[in-house]
């Protein structure tokens, strides 16, 4: 016959697990700074995307980051969906601390613990359970965030774009949203959402970069260069991580889908010539597609 539970000891375990939760997904949870207000972000691989919600860096295509560590680093915006509030930040470093993403089935009463930013306190704690699943949020022009997670923990401003995990420290959501003037209750975009959005980024960052060799993003004055793939075209003509694409044979350029579309008509073997800058220098180089 089972004894009665010590309530010190039902805290313990409750405490324990939160507190082992926040250790194992918190040096991954960055902080997103703006010159206005800003959020929360989780880093999830280590070559550095880092995932946040859209309304966090909507206009922006580079903001700011600081890690759990200190750091703090530049970061460029390679993806966002404002249907499902997520977007998707890179930035140039390596080896990183990465959470684990987790799209399993998810229960009513759960454990769930959110690290954030709230108000711009850095690296704040709370903890609840799910309260609901696939509820739907009107964001206006007709448009609605559709299958969140609803729960009881507090999401403030700057806590927007931060993880919401499990017990076992596991990124169950990214954390969107507050109801104004409503008490104890918070939503979340499913990881299966998530991982959704991140399928088509990819697909678009392959098509837009694919003659080049380059993966990219928009950016003040040009196109930035993210990586440079081994043996490719720009590889050859020595670009590098890091290089502001300006011009294509004398035409400026702001995207990469524009780089694409400009390349689209170009025969192979045909040269084309790139001005970039590096370290606030203008250059220029021949590219043999």
């Amino acid at each position: 016959m089972t004894g009665p539970v010590d309530e010190g000891e039902a805290l313990d375990a409750y405490s324990q697990a939160v507190s082992s939760a926040a250790e194992r997904v918190g040096p991954a949870v960055v902080k997103v700074e703006l010159r206005r207000g800003g959020g929360s972000g989780v880093i999830f691989d280590s070559s550095g995307r880092i995932l946040t919600n859209e309304h966090v860096v909507r206009g922006r295509v580079q903001v700011q980051v600081t890690l759990a560590d200190g750091r703090r680093l530049p970061a460029v915006v390679v993806g966002a969906d404002p249907r499902l509030d997520i977007a998707v930040l890179r930035v140039a470093a390596k080896n990183l601390p990465v959470a684990e993403l987790h799209s399993g089935p998810l229960k009513v009463g759960q454990l769930v613990v959110a690290i954030g930013n709230p108000y711009g306190l850095s690296w704040t704690v709370t903890a609840g359970v799910v309260s609901a699943l696939g509820r739907e949020l009107p964001i206006g022009d007709g448009l609605a965030l559709r299958d969140l997670i609803q729960t009881d923990v507090p999401i403030n401003p700057g806590n927007s774009g931060g993880p919401l995990v499990d017990a076992q420290g596991r990124v169950i959501g990214i954390t969107t949203a507050i109801i104004p003037f409503a008490r104890g209750v918070g939503f979340a975009v499913p990881v299966s959402s998530v991982l959704a959005a991140l399928a088509r980024f990819d697909e678009m960052r392959h098509r837009d970069g694919r003659t080049l060799g380059i993966v990219a993003a928009a950016a003040e004055g040009g196109v930035l260069v993210l990586e440079v793939e081994p043996d490719s075209p720009a590889e050859r003509a020595s670009l590098r991580a890091q290089d502001v694409i300006v011009a294509l044979d004398g035409h400026e350029v702001g995207s990469a889908a524009q780089i694409a579309e400009a390349l689209r008509s170009v025969p192979p073997g045909r040269t084309v010539e790139i001005g970039f800058l590096r370290q606030g220098r203008r250059g220029k180089t021949t590219v043999v597609l």
